[in-house]
């Protein structure tokens, strides 16, 4: 059975890796960041990604975090 990554609960239901580095995650621990690698052209707007918090502030630590739908 997998487990959080971040909280360590194996009863959470794992429903997202880290768009990064791969670790899984529940709905509780995930940050979703818009992420400009996701921009299909030049000034588009990027795509919604999962990331753990470490990575979320290694590469997006500028960015605005949006909440778990």
């Amino acid at each position: 059975m997998w487990e959080c990554a971040e909280c360590n609960a194996p009863d959470k239901e794992i429903d997202a890796l880290c768009h990064h580095c791969g670790k899984p995650l529940c709905r509780d621990d995930r940050v979703i960041v818009i992420d400009d690698a996701f921009a299909g052209m030049r000034g588009q707007r990027g795509q919604d990604a999962v990331h753990c918090r470490a990575c979320r502030r290694k590469y997006h630590n500028a960015a605005i975090s949006q909440a778990a739908p």
